[in-house]
C-alpha cells in the first residue's frame, strides 16, 4: 500500500471516528483494545460521581472545586500503588473528567467565567450549571457549556459503561462518542414519562417543554418552541453546539485516542446538530399526534451574529420511515426534507432562516383580542376552570372599551372643535357602552368649554383616564409627594363624596363592582369567591386608588376610624388585592383590633397566589404573632416571608428589621419545613399557596391555553412559574409569544 493510500485510510478513519452513521456498539469492558490498552486492576481510587454531584452543589465556588479536582488528579498520574505507596493512581474515568475539564478551558484565565451554581434537574438528571448572571459573554458561554459537557461526559459514561470503574480510556472515549450519535434513540423512553398522547394546546406545550428539559444530551439544548395545535404545528428554533465546544480528542479504531482536528470537529458537530433537528421532530410527533409537522430552524447566536445553519420542515409522514434507535445519516434526512441549508464536506455554512417564531401561522394574532372586547363563549371544561360562561368574563380591565373607542379616533380627529364633538359622540353612540357614552360626553362638554384642547392625544387620554375620580387621584399622589396629607385627602375624600353617596359601585343582589389588577385575579375570584349567577363588573381603578390614598391619609393624620373605612372598602372592591387587604389589617391593627388584623391577614393568605402577597402575608402576620408572643409562629412567618420576597423589601422598616433581631435571638436556628408547617397550622395561619389556590391556578391556565385566551393565559402562566420555579412550566411560558403589534 502506498504512503499516499495509507494517509487517506488513516485520515478517514479519523473522521469516521467522530462522524459515523453506522451502529458500532458500545465496547465490552474487559476486552482488548485495539492498542492493548488493559483494564485497572482495582489499585485506583474511584470517581463518585453523585458525591462529586453534591459536593458541587452545595459548593459556593463550583469551578474552584473543580480546578482542585483536577490539580488532584493531575498530580496523581503515575503513581505506583504496587509499592505499598499511600497516594494511589486516579482510576481513567477519574482522568477523562480532568482532561475534559482542562480542555474546556478551566484552569485558562483568557475568559472570566460568569458566577454559576451546579444543579441536577429532576427531569434530565444531568449535571446543569446554571448561571446567575443576566448577561454572559459568548466566549465565557461557550466555556461553561464545554465545562458542563465535561461533566455530563462521565456522567453518562458511567450509565451506559457495564462497569465504569473498571473501564479503560478507551472505552470511555468510545462511549462518549457512541452517547451523541445516538441521541434520537431515547424518544421512546421520553415519551414514556410524559403524559402522552398530548392533545390541546396546554397539553402540547407542557409535554414538549419536558422533552426539552428531560432529553439526556452530551451538550446542554436550548430550544425555543411554538405551537399551534389547530393547524397541526409545532416549531423549534435550535441554539446549536459550536464546533468550539466539541471534545479535543476522539478514539479512532486501530490508533487509539488522538486529537480531533479542527475539520473533524466541526463534522462531528454538524452530525450532532443535524442529529438535535430529528430528535426534536421525532419527539414532537411521538408525543402529540396532533401534531403533522415540525418547523425547525439550528441557529447559532453569538455576542455580535446571529446565524442559521439549517431551517425547514420535517413531516409525520417522512420522519415515520427513519428508525430512531437505529443508524441513520441525520444530514440526509434533513436534505430529503428540502431543508435550507449550506452543506459542503458535511460542514455546513449559514443559510437564511425560512421561518420566525412569530409567524401568524404559529401565532395567530386572534389570541390577543382583549377579553373585554370578546364576543366569543367559553363551553363544559372551560367554562368551569375559568368560572365563566364568556370570555368577557375574564375581563379586568376597566378601560378597555374607551381604549378602543380613543385608539380609532385619533386618527381622525382634527383641529376642528365642532368636528371632534361630533367625532365623539358619533363613535360613543356606535360602541353603545354606557362608561364610553359618559366619557364622551364629558370631553365634549370640556371641548366646548374650552378646557380641553383640540389636540387629538390630548383628547384621547381624557376620554381614558380624565374621569373626576382619575384627576383627584392625580392632584392627591401629587400632594402625597409634598407630605400635604390635608390636600391628599381632601382631593380624594371629595371626589369620593358624590360616587359613594349616590352607591353608584354598591353591590347589589344580583350585581357586584370589582377592581382587579391582572387576568390572575379575576380568573381567581370567579373561581374561589363570585356568588352563583353573580353578574361581575369592574369598578375603575381610580375608585381603588382613591380609598387607598384617603386610608394612607387618614391613618398618618391618626383618624383611624376613617381610614379602616376606607381601607375595609378598598379591601371589599378589590379582595384579591394584597396591598389592600395588607393595608386594612393594618388599620385594623392601629385601631386596636388585632384579632379582627390577624383574620384579614389570614384571609389575605388563603387567596395569596404570587410572591410579593405571599411576603407580604406571612409579614405582616409574623409581627402580629410576635406581638402577641407566639415566637415559634412568628419564627415559621417570617421564613416563609423570606421565601418570596427579596432582602430590600424584607429591610424597608425598622419595625422590621427589629423583627428580625427579636425572632433570631429568641427562636434561635430556623426550623425545618415540617417543623414549621406544624406550627402554622397549629396556630390556623393558612399555607400559602393554598392547594386550592394553586389546583385553580393550574386549571385556569390550561383551560385559557386550550381556549386560546392568550391574554389570560400568559399573565395566569407567569404567576404558576412565580410560584413553582418548574422548569417546565417555564418553558411553557416561554412558548406562549408575545402580543403582535395591531
Amino acid at each position: 500500500m502506498s504512503d499516499e493510500t495509507s494517509g487517506r485510510g488513516r485520515l478517514g478513519r479519523l473522521f469516521a471516528a467522530l462522524v459515523s452513521v453506522d451502529d458500532d456498539p458500545l465496547p465490552n469492558v474487559g476486552e482488548d483494545s485495539p492498542d492493548g490498552a488493559s483494564a485497572p486492576d482495582g489499585n485506583t481510587t474511584v470517581l463518585d460521581v453523585e458525591g462529586l454531584s453534591r459536593s458541587l452543589a452545595a459548593s459556593p465556588d463550583p469551578m474552584a472545586l473543580l480546578s482542585g479536582l483536577v490539580v488532584d488528579v493531575r498530580g496523581r498520574i503515575g503513581a505506583d500503588a504496587s509499592g505499598g505507596s499511600p497516594v494511589l493512581p486516579p482510576s481513567p474515568l477519574e482522568v477523562h473528567l480532568a482532561t475534559r475539564l482542562v480542555e474546556a478551558g478551566l484552569l485558562e484565565t483568557d475568559v472570566e467565567l460568569p458566577s454559576l451554581h451546579v444543579v441536577r434537574p429532576r427531569t434530565s438528571d444531568l449535571f446543569y450549571l446554571r448561571l446567575d448572571d443576566s448577561q454572559v459573554s459568548y466566549l465565557a458561554l461557550v466555556r461553561v457549556i464545554r465545562i458542563e459537557a465535561a461533566l455530563n461526559s462521565v456522567l453518562l459514561a458511567s450509565r451506559v459503561l457495564p462497569s465504569p470503574d473498571d473501564a479503560t480510556l478507551e472505552e470511555i472515549v468510545r462511549a462518549e462518542q457512541r452517547v451523541a450519535r445516538s441521541v434520537t434513540a431515547q424518544v421512546a423512553d421520553v415519551v414514556s414519562h410524559a403524559d402522552a398522547p398530548a392533545v390541546g394546546e396546554w397539553d402540547v406545550r407542557r409535554a414538549l417543554a419536558l422533552g426539552v428539559e428531560s432529553f439526556r444530551l452530551p451538550y446542554r439544548l436550548t430550544a425555543r418552541f411554538r405551537v399551534n395545535v389547530a393547524r397541526g404545528t409545532a416549531a423549534f428554533e435550535l441554539d446549536l453546539v459550536p464546533p468550539d465546544a466539541w471534545a479535543a480528542t476522539c478514539y479512532v479504531d486501530g490508533l487509539g485516542i488522538v486529537p480531533a482536528t479542527r475539520e473533524m470537529r466541526r463534522r462531528a458537530a454538524t452530525d450532532y446538530n443535524a442529529r438535535l433537528a430529528v430528535l426534536a421532530a421525532g419527539y414532537a410527533f411521538a408525543v402529540a399526534p396532533q401534531v403533522s409537522e415540525v418547523w425547525i430552524a439550528g441557529v447559532v447566536d453569538t455576542s455580535s451574529d446571529h446565524a442559521c445553519y439549517y431551517s425547514g420542515t420535517l413531516r409525520r409522514s417522512g420522519l415515520a420511515e427513519v428508525d430512531l434507535t437505529g443508524s441513520f445519516d441525520a444530514l440526509a434526512v434533513l436534505r430529503a426534507a428540502g431543508f435550507a441549508l449550506e452543506e459542503d464536506d458535511r460542514t455546513l455554512s449559514p443559510v437564511r432562516q425560512t421561518f420566525s417564531l412569530d409567524d401568524e401561522r404559529l401565532c395567530p394574532p386572534e389570541r390577543y383580542d382583549p377579553p373585554e372586547l370578546s364576543e366569543r363563549t367559553l363551553g363544559g371544561a372551560a367554562a368551569s376552570a375559568l368560572g365563566c360562561a364568556r370570555v368577557d368574563g375574564l375581563s379586568a380591565n376597566e378601560r378597555a372599551h374607551r381604549q378602543r373607542v380613543a385608539s380609532e379616533l385619533v386618527r381622525e380627529l382634527g383641529d376642528s372643535t365642532e368636528k371632534n364633538v361630533r367625532m365623539l359622540l358619533s363613535a360613543a353612540r356606535e360602541d353603545g357602552h354606557e362608561d364610553v357614552l359618559d366619557a364622551a360626553r364629558r370631553c365634549a362638554s370640556m371641548l366646548v368649554e374650552g378646557t380641553l384642547p383640540d389636540d387629538p392625544f390630548a383628547i384621547e387620554e381624557a376620554l381614558v383616564e380624565g374621569t373626576d375620580l382619575a384627576r383627584a387621584c392625580s392632584r392627591a399622589r401629587d400632594a402625597l409627594v409634598s407630605r400635604d396629607l390635608d390636600a391628599a385627602g381632601r382631593a380624594v375624600t371629595e371626589a369620593l363624596l358624590p360616587v359613594d353617596g349616590l352607591g353608584t359601585y354598591d353591590d347589589t343582589d344580583t350585581v357586584s363592582w370589582r377592581s382587579f389588577g391582572s387576568y390572575t385575579d379575576r380568573a381567581l375570584y370567579n373561581r374561589l369567591l363570585a356568588r352563583p349567577g353573580e353578574e361581575c363588573r369592574l369598578a375603575p381603578a381610580p375608585y381603588l386608588e382613591a380609598h387607598m390614598i384617603a386610608a394612607a391619609a387618614d391613618i398618618a393624620r391618626g383618624r383611624v376610624e376613617n381610614a379602616v373605612a376606607h381601607a375595609r372598602r378598598a379591601a371589599e372592591v378589590a379582595p384579591l388585592s394584597s396591598q389592600a387587604s395588607a393595608n386594612l389589617a393594618q388599620c385594623l391593627e392601629a385601631a386596636g383590633d388585632t384579632e379582627a388584623a390577624e383574620e384579614e391577614l389570614r384571609r389575605l393568605l388563603s387567596l395569596a397566589h404570587d410572591p410579593e402577597g405571599l411576603g407580604i402575608g406571612y409579614l405582616g402576620m409574623a409581627q402580629l404573632q410576635w406581638q402577641h408572643g407566639h415566637v415559634l409562629a412568628a419564627q415559621a412567618c417570617y421564613q416563609r416571608a423570606t421565601r418570596h420576597l427579596g432582602a430590600p423589601a424584607l429591610m424597608a422598616g425598622l419595625a422590621v428589621v427589629a423583627l428580625i433581631g427579636h425572632v433570631g435571638l429568641s427562636a434561635g436556628s430556623s426550623l425545618e419545613g415540617d417543623q414549621a408547617d406544624s406550627v402554622l397550622r397549629a396556630a390556623g395561619i393558612p399555607l400559602a399557596p393554598t392547594e386550592e389556590v394553586g389546583t385553580a391556578l393550574l386549571e385556569a391556565a390550561r383551560a385559557a391555553t386550550n381556549a386560546g385566551v392568550f391574554t389570560v393565559a400568559r399573565d395566569l402562566m407567569r404567576e404558576l412559574c412565580a410560584l413553582s420555579r418548574d422548569d417546565v412550566h417555564f418553558g411553557m411560558l416561554r412558548s406562549i409569544e408575545d402580543e403582535p403589534d395591531r
